[in-house]
């Protein structure tokens, strides 16, 4: 396919569609038990009180609204740097962030999207992927994806615990739903910045694909935004209890390796 070429995969209601690189980029297997059903609103015990709705669900599309006067914005992140073959791959961002992907790591010029029935969507850019095509069943499947994505200015807490709920949807079938634990949040720093991190482990997963995993994590870091959004979100997504998952080392060495580009 074409640099820009655009494909798209569907699996029962929920479109997962990747823009770029190449055709394995995807997180299929995350997304093939990605059915959204009604969910309960109840955030964690810790998290400022949040209120959604099925019309304006966790990571629903934010309306646009103006970056203040002078704020640095891009149309698409800048080009990946070129590295020697087995060399780990920084991927610069258009938010003004830059992460770096060790050695086995595929893309970071694409689009992932996740979008659930009821309206919910979760979006991320410059997408890296691991793993791919580690379940026969789906020559597209991944064991684990990187991205990040923009939010308007608001307290970075509150963000966070908005966006981490999107877990609740994505994988719930229509008469199940998975056990989803939270973690508290992380608060550090990031070249200076505020960032706040939140930590979702889920069990349960209903196994309606044969790629389906039995379980997840997904860790959501919203931080300043430096360019086209004022928070930025990077988000990591990785399967569990399946065999050459990526350990929580390697989940930790992706969000230390955020920083300014």
């Amino acid at each position: 396919m074409s640099k820009w070429g655009v494909v798209v995969f569907e699996l029962g209601k929920v479109v997962l569609w990747c823009v770029g690189g190449a055709l394995a980029i995807g997180g299929i297997s995350a997304a093939g038990s990605l059915l959204a059903p009604d969910v309960p609103d109840a955030a964690p015990e810790w998290a400022p009180p949040v209120t959604t709705s099925r019309a304006e669900s966790p990571t629903a599309t934010t309306p646009r609204r103006e970056l203040p006067p002078g704020f640095p914005t891009m149309e698409r992140a800048p080009k990946l740097p070129d590295v020697p073959e087995g060399a780990p791959q920084p991927v610069p961002t258009k938010f003004g962030l830059t992460y770096t992907t060790p050695p086995g790591w595929f893309g970071g010029e694409s689009i992932m999207g996740w979008n659930g029935r009821g309206g919910e969507m979760m979006v991320i850019g410059s997408a890296s992927s691991f793993g791919n095509g580690y379940c026969a069943a789906e020559d597209t499947s991944t064991l684990a994806s990187v991205g990040i994505t923009g939010r308007p200015a608001g307290d970075l807490l509150t963000v966070a615990a908005h966006e981490v709920r999107a877990v609740e949807w994505m994988y719930s079938g229509r008469e199940q739903s998975p056990t989803v634990e939270y973690s508290a949040p992380v608060h550090f720093d990031i070249d200076g910045n505020p960032a706040v991190r939140i930590t979702a482990r889920v069990a349960d997963i209903p196994h309606i694909h044969e790629c389906a995993p039995p379980a997840a994590r997904w860790d959501f870091v919203a931080t300043t935004g430096l360019a086209s959004a004022e928070v930025a979100v990077f988000v990591v997504q990785a399967d569990r209890g399946v065999a050459g998952q990526l350990d929580d080392d390697s989940i930790d060495g992706l969000v230390e390796s955020l920083r300014r580009s």
